[in-house]
């Protein structure tokens, strides 16, 4: 059975200082909350909403001239492959673009295996592995596990805009 807000046509807009912060949806996508409470105060919240619900986000932050990067992304589990991730891709690359960027970049687990599928079909490519990089931020030692593996390791990848 479709939900009703899986009928509805969701709206992107940048958050305001009145919108109450998606935790859950940030969360998520990364962890743990000290990491991305950082990211958000040097960003930009983007919000999809659907009957006046709040169904997906991305955070996007430029962190060289030139360069954004998608720090968080998510969509609800109920709206899941009916095509919200790939128009949040497609709002943050328009928007690095109108910004005059030349690149778009992303980092997401290496055992993120549908994440990385989804940035390599819209066009992103692997450009490097931070090795480690969640070992580091494990919360007490503890490593979470994706399908069996083991998530140690950020894997970047980018886009290069036209422009």
């Amino acid at each position: 059975m479709t939900s009703k807000k899986a009928t509805l046509r969701p709206q992107i807009r940048r958050a305001t200082p009145d919108d109450s912060t998606p935790w859950p949806l940030l969360l998520a996508a990364d962890g743990p909350r000290a990491e991305i409470r950082k990211y958000l105060l040097r960003g930009e919240l983007w919000l999809a909403e659907a009957a006046g619900e709040v169904v997906g986000q991305m955070v996007l932050l430029e962190t060289r001239i030139g360069t954004w990067e998608i720090m968080n992304i998510a969509v609800s589990d109920e709206l899941r492959g009916q095509g919200l991730g790939t128009a949040l891709l497609r709002k943050a690359k328009a928007l690095a673009i109108e910004r005059g960027a030349h690149l778009l970049e992303v980092g997401t687990g290496n055992s993120s295996l549908r994440e990385l599928a989804f940035y390599q079909r819209f066009g992103f490519r692997i450009v490097g592995v931070d090795r480690d990089f969640f070992v580091r931020r494990a919360a007490g030692g503890r490593l979470q596990k994706q399908d069996g593996i083991v998530l140690r390791d950020m894997v970047r990848l980018r886009i290069e805009l036209a422009g």
